[in-house]
């Protein structure tokens, strides 16, 4: 979440359930870390889906799944979030297939959030350093399985009608979507007040934070 000229939708709207969707654990810290932390801090309770179990991450890591989960359990605890669950999808070889929208339109239907967070799936390539750098297949494949998740599937009693037998589940549409991880930001977020728990919380994602990578790369992404 960064420039734009709008203001600042925290402060202007009240959320009181918010779903958070990345496609790899430390993906929702990494690109909006600060904003989920103001989030709850405003009162909001937060809920982390991650799409893969994060098996590519790092280098000569044993055991490097379980690994990610505890780091991501960590994480989630910083940023202040009330639960976090993996769909645990080979990481690298995410799509955007009828298996994934139907497990994020599930997640929509339990937790009815006000607003959800996820991956811009526009995104081919991004600017680090002045320098373009091409997106990551599953961020993008994450961000259009929500899209494609939230309307028409979890919106429409008509898709995946198996889950509305779960007792009290019901067919929902969120108000708001913001798109994190892209190229074409048109919203502002004052997320400096969490900034700082959003660099503890990657600090937390170690087996990927080496050298201090992480919290290099979310200071120079900015405040988001």
């Amino acid at each position: 979440m960064t420039a734009g000229a709008l203001p600042d939708a925290v402060s202007e709207a009240r959320f009181d359930r918010v779903l958070a969707i990345g496609a790899h654990p430390d993906d929702a810290e990494y690109f909006a870390g600060g904003t989920l932390a103001r989030l709850a801090d405003s009162g909001a309770v937060l809920h982390l889906v991650v799409c893969t179990d994060g098996a590519l991450g790092g280098r000569g890591i044993a055991e490097v799944v379980k690994v990610r989960s505890g780091e991501q359990a960590e994480a989630a605890s910083i940023i202040g979030l009330s639960s976090h669950v993996s769909l645990g999808h080979p990481d690298g070889a995410l799509a955007d297939d009828e298996v994934l929208r139907a497990e994020l339109a599930l997640a929509v239907r339990r937790i009815r959030p006000d607003l959800v967070l996820t991956h811009d799936p526009r995104t081919l390539w991004s600017n680090y350093g002045g320098r373009a750098h091409p997106g990551h297949s599953d961020h993008r494949a994450a961000g259009q399985a929500t899209l494609d998740a939230i309307y028409p599937r979890a919106a429409s009693p008509n898709f995946y009608t198996e889950q509305l037998a779960e007792p009290g589940l019901e067919p929902w549409y969120p108000r708001e979507v913001w798109l994190f991880d892209t190229a074409q930001a048109d919203l502002r977020i004052d997320a400096s007040a969490g900034f700082a728990r959003k660099l503890d919380a990657l600090r937390a994602h170690q087996s990927q934070n080496r050298d201090d990578g992480l919290v290099r790369g979310a200071r120079a992404l900015g405040e988001s």
